[in-house]
């Protein structure tokens, strides 16, 4: 493994570390995972005690027309057998976005999201998102909703000046 550019010292500390947290690590996977340039330390870490990711603003317009800024805050674990080959967390960032986008989107009023922000947290978690990534996805908390501009007030006033 020293010979292939692997670092030992991480590798034997991440073997250590599953096997005082009980998981399932042997040293092929784990050199694989550091030969992949991954941390094998860190992922061992990450897989006993989640991490939050923090999206960014998102932007999306219910079918009246109001514009609703969503901010998540999405609770991952590290899947330890997909984390080669696996998407890492720009892909869980974007799609949760697009299940928040598609949640307000699909809304009748701004209002119901606004009443129920846990309605966008269920939806977008019963969507699977996490398959091919490296993560599990444990929670989508929505931490901020904000109202933004009428656009559907904006159009019609547009359409009416044309």
């Amino acid at each position: 493994h020293y010979l292939a550019g692997g670092n030992v010292d991480r590798v034997v500390n991440a073997l250590i570390a599953s096997q005082r947290a009980g998981i399932a690590l042997d040293f092929e996977k784990a050199c694989a995972i550091d030969l992949a340039g991954r941390d094998v330390l860190t992922a061992v870490q990450m897989s006993v005690s989640p991490k939050v990711i923090e999206t960014p603003v998102i932007a999306a317009i219910a079918k009246d027309g109001i514009e609703l800024r969503a901010k998540a805050k999405v609770t991952v674990r590290v899947n330890i057998d997909r984390l080669v080959g696996g998407a890492g967390e720009e892909t869980i960032i974007a799609r949760v976005g697009e299940g928040i986008v598609t949640t307000i989107g699909s809304s009748v009023s701004h209002k119901d999201v606004l009443e129920n922000p846990d309605s966008i947290s269920q939806t977008v978690l019963n969507k699977g998102l996490d398959s091919g990534t490296a993560f599990e996805i444990l929670s989508i908390d929505i931490a901020d909703v904000d109202v933004g501009v009428n656009v559907g007030a904006k159009l019609q006033i547009d359409q009416a000046e044309a």
